[in-house]
């Protein structure tokens, strides 16, 4: 996702670096990346915005185990995948 248009409405980036506007989130599909220690970023929730690497996926629930990054306690929280998106931005020493 590169940018909401509307509350209802986004634009999105192809893999092939294409722009698609006007998708719905019912046109859209949450990416967990596959990866050991991949980040990704909390998309809802308390923890909105804050960025964390999985740990533990659990297929079987739709959910992973998360340790959020900057967090002074290291916490893991369980998330649900649609809470979760696979995070590509970089990193804070970058």
């Amino acid at each position: 996702v590169e940018d909401m248009e509307t509350p209802e409405t986004c634009v999105c980036r192809t893999d092939e670096g294409r722009l698609v506007e006007g998708l719905r989130e019912s046109m859209l599909e949450t990416v967990i990346p596959r990866g050991p220690g991949d980040r990704v970023m909390v998309v809802l929730g308390e923890h909105a915005g804050k960025v964390g690497r999985i740990l533990e996926r659990e297929p079987g629930r739709s959910r992973a185990l998360v340790q959020l990054e900057r967090d002074e306690a290291g916490r893991v929280v369980p998330l649900e995948y649609d809470a979760i998106c696979h995070y590509l931005g970089g990193h804070e020493d970058d």
